[in-house]
């Protein structure tokens, strides 16, 4: 059997053994090169102290060999000494006693050589184990040296890195606090009612000078808590991407190359250790290094730190979440409808149709015209079209966009990506529009004519007829929104074989939102009654629209 030792030669440092192991050896270098270990570590949450946790494993096996080592030292020591003692007396005795000659005493004799040459490479494979466990140590020291240095640069990041976004909260708290009370100085300014502290409760009352003072000095205060809170915001972010781009992939990637150090220096003494010991047992060199591959040389050579890191690793990531390194987005603060209602005088829901076409002049509401195309646009295939509901808070998103563009309906685009994937957000703030006139479409006052026309008349031709001539009695505004709507619904119905939604369907669902009645009227009854009325009525109601829709093109010709 053939033994080598690993290709260095004399005494080195553990560093210098490290160096040259891995430079020697292109397939561990290879497996260096290709591990994604680093990349894995930077992207997942307490990747840094996962890291330090794995070298401080490794640090302490190091520790523990040198343990073993110095021991097993003393050991062979005291074996290789005594064998040499015994030998000694021996060889004396024989020498002292006369006649001992033949082949018995000379095979003795070399027989107590033999035994006395063991001792010697006892005593000498002791030093060499003690050289070992002192390399070892020196290797221990080091790494907890070098992991110390690289354990407190990542403190002193991390504390940067916190220290940024303590002071962040503070900052956005200001920020709430000033637009706070900006908000409550619009609200007294206009007289609005706000919530009174103790304190001010035995106040005297304000002038409407003092009024606009306070709220000049709240804006002029929230305006410089905004400057200040978006500063703040830069710099956290600046310090975030800085922390995770710079500073962790250094400290992960510095401290992946003093554990790849630590276990290539380990797995080298062991290798060397295996040598020394194969040297002295040459004799029993099969069983210490037997034909199969599981001796202790060869079991050395097995030790594969990369894969042992790659399995740590993927049971750390199993138990923690992946890092967050996106940037912190703004939040903006959300005023109350009533903060809202007095910076935008003019809004689009809860307003009448007749009010509106004073305003812009429009006889079918900008609102109405912007929706219906872009549900003509990107909806006439979608499945369950004006049947499926939007997000709610998207819903209401759209509406305070409408709300807060006063009579610019273009001030929301629908070509951005977060309608276009979701059409039925912006079917549902329609519906909502009309749900919310003060007046519907088919105004109270002409209820009762359309329900009895539904119920009285079973001719269909006769129905639409009187249809007709009613709708022909809607003022300007009610009538050109009623005709686009039909006009756009006609074209849902029309796509039935994509959408699903034939004018059953749209007849059901706008058939209370069209349609009203005059419930202030004490002549029909209590509100129970014209409750439990409206709900008999509702198949009436569910006809007008079916009919309307169905026979669109003959009531508008």
């Amino acid at each position: 059997m053939t033994i080598e030792e690993p290709k260095l030669n004399g005494h080195v440092s553990t560093k210098e053994a490290a160096k040259s192991t891995t430079n020697t050896n292109d397939r561990f270098e290879n497996s260096l090169e290709s591990s994604d270990a680093v990349s894995q570590l930077i992207d997942m949450e307490l990747g840094n102290a996962c890291l330090l946790d794995k070298v401080k494993q490794d640090m302490q096996t190091v520790k523990d060999i040198s343990f073993f080592l110095k021991k097993r030292a003393l050991i062979e020591e005291e074996y290789g000494r005594q064998m040499i003692k015994l030998t000694q007396t021996m060889s004396e005795t024989v020498d002292k006693a006369p006649l001992r000659t033949g082949t018995l005493s000379d095979s003795w004799s070399s027989y107590l050589k033999v035994h006395e040459k063991v001792g010697e490479n006892r005593v000498r494979f002791s030093q060499d184990i003690v050289d070992i466990s002192d390399d070892l140590l020196f290797l221990h020291r080091d790494t907890e040296k070098e992991r110390k240095q690289i354990k407190d640069l990542g403190i002193k990041h991390e504390k940067l890195l916190g220290d940024a976004d303590i002071a962040l909260e503070k900052v956005k708290q200001r920020y709430d606090q000033m637009s706070e009370e900006w908000e409550k100085a619009i609200l007294q300014k206009n007289g609005e009612t706000v919530a009174v502290t103790k304190k001010a409760i035995f106040k005297s009352n304000k002038t409407q000078a003092q009024l606009g003072k306070i709220e000049e000095e709240a804006r002029t205060k929230a305006g410089i808590a905004d400057q200040a809170y978006r500063h703040q915001l830069k710099l956290t972010n600046q310090s975030r991407n800085e922390y995770y781009t710079v500073h962790l992939p250094k400290i992960i990637t510095d401290l992946k190359a003093v554990g790849d150090e630590c276990c290539v220096a380990m797995r080298y003494q062991l290798a060397r250790y295996a040598y020394r010991f194969e040297q002295a047992l040459v004799s029993d060199g099969m069983e210490i290094d037997p034909e199969d591959g599981d001796g202790l040389r060869s079991l050395a050579e097995k030790i594969d730190h990369v894969g042992d890191l790659n399995g740590y690793i993927q049971s750390c990531q199993a138990r923690v979440a992946k890092v967050q390194k996106l940037d912190i987005p703004f939040r903006e603060y959300s005023m109350s409808a009533s903060a809202l209602q007095v910076l935008n005088p003019n809004p689009v829901f809860g307003v009448s149709l007749d009010e509106l076409m004073e305003r812009t002049g429009a006889e079918v509401p900008l609102i109405v015209l912007k929706c219906t195309a872009a549900v003509e646009l990107y909806g006439l295939h979608s499945t369950g079209i004006y049947r499926l509901s939007g997000t709610n808070s998207q819903i209401l998103k759209l509406k305070t966009a409408f709300d807060r563009g006063n009579l610019d309906a273009n001030a929301v685009d629908f070509n951005s990506e977060e309608y276009m994937c979701d059409v039925n957000n912006i079917t549902s703030v329609l519906k909502l529009w009309f749900r919310e006139l003060p007046d519907p479409l088919l105004p109270r006052h002409m209820y009762n004519d359309f329900i009895s026309k539904a119920i009285e008349i079973g001719d269909e031709r006769k129905r639409v007829l009187a249809f007709h001539t009613l709708i022909n009695e809607l003022s300007d505004a009610h009538y050109s929104t009623l005709k686009h709507l039909m006009c756009h619904l006609n074209k849902i119905q029309a796509n039935e074989e994509h959408n699903r939604m034939g004018i059953s369907n749209l007849a059901t669902i706008f058939g209370l939102t069209l349609m009203g009645n005059d419930t202030d009227d004490p002549r029909q009854g209590s509100p129970t009654e014209q409750d439990n009325r409206r709900l008999a009525e509702m198949q009436y109601n569910v006809c007008v629209v079916h009919t309307i829709l169905e026979y669109y093109d003959l009531i508008f010709e």
